[in-house]
């Protein structure tokens, strides 16, 4: 990779990982000297004739609250430049990486880590709601480390915005962790997220997911109409007392969470 790359005021030091719409870089603003993470959309997502729009407001949303979440577990968005048919948004620099790598029985957090992750994260999305926004896309890859325990909630590009007038679409957000109402299309609030949350942090305890399928409508299914096996009886270590916590999180009614 060409290390003389500058995208705006940011000099690209190094690639650091390449989703389906964009990649990031880590990045150096040559004004302030500050080391970043530069994610760059790539032209031909917007350009994209079927899902252009969808990626443009997910851009778009997330762009729009730089500088306005401060919190200290929630990456933080400095800087964002938004034009025709690209964009770059600068943001926190994490070098811990995510969660999804502690979703499968041989690579499980300490159950005490979890909790203590789990309790911050709540403050964080009680926090996002109290500034009109609903994540709508929380999973573990979503969750990422600073060190130890220390979680900041990233990737708020689904984030719906109580107060915007943008369209959204329910097609936002990742099956396994949608709540019933958000795979139903209807209004979410900040129920939405607990219950996303206590699916990571079910994954994240036991190392398999409350609902799964072979198929999308099998899947489906199973998130509007089953009732999920208790944590406890996944991981036989695990205290029963965790058991009302993460149900109380996935149940099938907002109210009730």
């Amino acid at each position: 990779m060409d290390l003389s790359l500058q995208v705006g005021k940011y000099d690209i030091q190094q690639l650091l990982g390449k989703g389906a719409t964009g990649t990031v870089y880590l990045a150096r603003d040559t004004f302030s000297g500050r080391e970043v993470a530069l994610k760059v959309i790539e032209v031909e997502v917007f350009r994209n004739p079927e899902f252009g729009k969808m990626h443009r407001a997910q851009f778009l949303n997330e762009a729009s609250l730089a500088g306005k979440l401060k919190h200290p577990h929630i990456v933080t968005i400095y800087d964002a430049v938004v034009q025709e048919d690209s964009g770059h948004i600068a943001m926190e620099l994490l070098t811990g990486g995510d969660l999804s790598r502690h979703v499968t029985p041989e690579t499980l957090l300490p159950i005490a880590d979890v909790l203590q992750i789990g309790f911050k994260c709540c403050g964080a999305l009680d926090y996002a709601f109290r500034e009109g926004i609903v994540h709508r896309d929380i999973k573990p890859a979503n969750l990422m480390i600073a060190q130890g325990t220390e979680v900041k909630i990233a990737d708020f590009g689904a984030a719906l915005l109580r107060q915007a007038q943008t369209s959204q679409t329910a097609a936002m957000g990742s099956p396994y962790y949608m709540s019933p109402e958000q795979i139903e299309g209807r209004t979410l609030t900040l129920h939405s997220d607990m219950y996303s949350l206590g699916v990571s942090l079910y994954e994240l305890l036991t190392g398999s997911r409350p609902f799964d399928g072979k198929t999308m409508e099998e899947l489906i299914g199973r998130i509007l109409r089953d009732e999920p096996a208790p944590p406890s009886s996944v991981r036989a270590d695990l205290p029963k007392d965790i058991d009302r916590i993460i149900l109380q999180a996935i149940g099938k009614r907002p109210e009730h969470r």
